[in-house]
């Protein structure tokens, strides 16, 4: 399974954001460094498709898609160089896919602040910068061993990684760099952590205010900026929301006049991070949501049942989310032509309600 991990600074509401949206109950305290290993939790990918779809196929059972969300202790200035246990915490973060980087936008008299006034600029050009220089470390380390190699598969590894490094001398994120598929795969390989896509999480505490407004539009305007998406949440407020009745929760919510909580926000925005879309199927009388890559073929999604299906992939039955709740049926589907039998060509869709056929 992908993995997004959530990382910032100490004390910006990580922990917190963890359980709110994994409702578990990660330590979440006024100090530094309150998670040391990292928390790792499974969350439901909320789906306004499943319940039409469930009505139509009437299924004895429903699984919904999921993301893997890992809760990454505090970075602090100097983690590239072992500060605040940096180089535990950055091998934690080459663990994971994505990041979701969390900005504290919220004042408060019981959460102390790693740095003295509450700057998110600041806070995220100190994360950024760390991650910046413990990849240029490690390139530093290792172009100059390849180049010295014997072997010309390490002189060209060399070559390709070479301008990465003069790039993060100059403050540019491996990320936004054009790199050829070559150049982006041999990066991966050694786990440059500014090679990750990330999502910007503008963390409000408790309730709005001007001040808060005000630092959350900084964050977004850094987020344009980039090219990034930002997400507002509400982390303390909806960590407590966890602990109510589904029915005073949505008491709650529709009194602060909220239609869904911002953490559903972080999840689609994480699952569009990781470039996912979804798939169907319906074996064994189960309705199941399936994350896919962008992209990628029938037989690939085949692969995500079971390895067996991808190499003995025949074709596909392939149906839209809205063609098959319109016409009310498989059958209906079929007779109206919008079920259709696809080969190993074909690129899934999103919403595609899929069975597969293999040897």
């Amino acid at each position: 399974m992908l993995k997004l991990g959530i990382v910032g600074l100490p004390n910006v509401g990580k922990s917190t954001l963890f359980n709110a949206l994994t409702r578990g109950h990660a330590p979440a305290e006024n100090y530094p460094f309150t998670t040391i290993e990292p928390n790792v939790g499974t969350v439901t990918v909320p789906d306004a498709r499943i319940e039409p779809l469930a009505a139509v196929l009437h299924p004895a059972k429903i699984v919904p898609a999921h993301l893997e969300f890992v809760d990454i202790a505090g970075l602090v200035r100097g983690a590239h160089k072992g500060e605040g246990l940096g180089n535990q915490f950055l091998s934690h973060i080459r663990d994971v896919t994505a990041l979701i980087h969390v900005v504290r936008c919220f004042p408060s008299g019981d959460v102390a602040h790693v740095s003295a006034e509450l700057d998110p600029l600041s806070d995220i050009e100190t994360i950024h910068t760390e991650l910046m220089l413990a990849d240029l470390a490690l390139l530093e380390k290792n172009v100059p061993r390849l180049k010295k190699s014997n072997d010309k598969n390490d002189q060209h590894k060399a070559a390709l990684l070479e301008p990465l490094a003069a790039a993060l001398s100059e403050g540019k994120p491996i990320r936004s760099l054009p790199l050829s598929e070559e150049a982006a795969q041999v990066a991966m390989e050694y786990g440059l952590l500014t090679q990750r896509r990330e999502l910007y999480v503008a963390n409000l505490g408790e309730s709005p205010s001007d001040l808060q407004e005000q630092l959350a539009r900084k964050v977004e305007a850094k987020a344009r900026e980039e090219g990034l998406e930002c997400v507002r949440v509400f982390g303390r407020m909806e960590a407590e929301l966890n602990d109510l009745s589904e029915e005073d929760r949505g008491a709650f919510m529709k009194d602060l006049g909220i239609d869904e909580p911002t953490t559903a926000r972080v999840i689609h925005a994480g699952f569009h991070l990781l470039g996912l879309i979804v798939f169907y199927t319906t074996e064994s009388n189960i309705l199941q949501a399936w994350p896919l890559k962008s992209g990628r073929l029938a037989p690939e999604a085949a692969g995500q049942i079971h390895s067996d299906m991808q190499k003995g992939f025949i074709s596909a039955d392939v149906v839209s989310t809205g063609d098959l709740v319109r016409t009310g049926s498989m059958a209906n589907a079929r007779s109206h032509g919008c079920l259709r039998q696809e080969g190993k060509h074909y690129e899934v869709r999103d919403g595609d309600v899929c069975r597969f056929h293999f040897a």
